[in-house]
């Protein structure tokens, strides 16, 4: 596995241990965050901040499932399930794909891409079975 790799599985590992000041070694100073279709997050401590309003507006589950990973040198891929909790029920998970460069053992960019509408529609209690890839 390469290092790139290995720092950004180990990043999403430790994402369901909810610290966000263990996150921050992890983040070079002038990295950027974005969710594509949102603001981005630039610097360490804006980024910092994000995941603190994530873990704060999902409080009752936050846990990242690795389905795919690969690097080119710097540049890693992910796709991932982010579970998040669904009114009623058990978490759902949200499918993401992740865009990770990483330089001198940081994370300099972080950009993932998913379906805006769907996290509103698991909020509001909607039946989005069919609209979740089945787990392989």
């Amino acid at each position: 596995m390469s290092d790139a790799k290995a720092l950004v599985q180990e990043f999403c590992d430790r994402m369901v241990n909810r610290d966000v000041e263990a996150l921050r070694g992890f983040i070079a100073d002038d990295a950027i965050y974005q969710n594509v279709g949102m603001a981005a997050s630039v610097g360490v401590d804006a980024i910092v901040a994000n995941l603190a309003g994530q873990f704060a507006m999902f409080p009752d589950s936050y846990k990242y499932e690795m389905k795919s990973i690969a690097a080119d040198g710097d540049v890693v891929l992910t796709e991932r399930l982010d579970f998040i909790s669904v009114p009623g029920g058990a978490p759902v998970g949200l499918p993401v794909m992740g865009t990770f460069v990483v330089r001198d053992g940081k994370i300099v960019s972080w950009r993932d891409y998913f379906d805006l509408g769907l996290p509103g529609k698991m909020l509001s209690g909607e039946d989005v079975s069919g609209l979740i890839p089945k787990t392989y």
